[in-house]
């Protein structure tokens, strides 16, 4: 028995959706998901970068990527974010500076207003640092027993014991100053500071000094941003 022949044109046509790339998806997704830290995930982070400061790659950070489920990418991103990936410090010009000192009294987030109305792009936490070492050093290469006083949020009389009983090296300065206008002033190389606070670490209060500041002495440098 002949079979019945089927014309193709009555049949209903099918529009069927393109198939995307699988490598362009992927991308896509990369691209608009936004990932949630938590926390304790940014506790974790800072712990892996501040354990292994002058570590080119960081293990710990994909260990942490298969436990949270989160890219090993976006972790380092996030990374940059908080502060602790090193970046390079563009060094501060004069014209900087100046509008600096003229708006110290303002927010941090003021200042970087300030800055960029005049052309200068600076993120509030390279502002809040520059103007702590700023404050706290009156000498590029040292800190004053008085701005040492400050950052650490202690008495003065704490830090001339740590000097007197040799676990904080300083130099005086060679001033004239009589012992009714307190005497010489100490100046304390920022090493030195470093060394003082590794070697002694229940001495210092964390509660009072200032975090960033603190971050970035003990780091040297790797909590520091532009």
């Amino acid at each position: 028995m002949p079979m019945p022949v089927v014309e193709t044109a009555s049949l209903p046509s099918v529009s069927l959706p393109a198939v995307e790339d699988s490598d362009a998806v992927g991308k896509k997704v990369r691209r608009h998901r936004k990932y949630v830290f938590t926390a304790q995930i940014d506790q974790r982070i800072r712990e892996i970068y501040l354990s292994h400061p002058n570590a080119k790659t960081r293990p710990g950070i994909r260990q942490l990527a298969e436990q949270v489920g989160i890219p090993h990418w976006a972790l380092k991103k996030r990374a940059r974010e908080l502060g602790l990936a090193r970046t390079k410090e563009k060094p501060w010009s004069e014209a900087e500076l100046t509008i600096l000192a003229r708006y110290a009294w303002m927010s941090d987030e003021h200042i970087r207003l300030k800055l960029k109305a005049s052309g200068y792009v600076r993120t509030v936490t390279g502002i809040h640092m520059k103007l702590r070492r700023m404050r706290f050093k009156s000498d590029p290469n040292f800190y004053s027993g008085k701005g040492l006083v400050d950052a650490l949020g202690i008495d003065s009389h704490v830090v001339t014991r740590w000097i007197k009983a040799g676990h904080l090296r300083a130099q005086l300065r060679g001033t004239a100053r009589s012992e009714q206008q307190g005497g010489d002033i100490y100046l304390i190389r920022e090493k030195d500071v470093r060394r003082f606070i590794l070697e002694h670490p229940t001495e210092i209060d964390l509660r009072k000094v200032d975090q960033l500041w603190f971050l970035d002495l003990i780091t040297n440098g790797f909590v520091r941003s532009a």
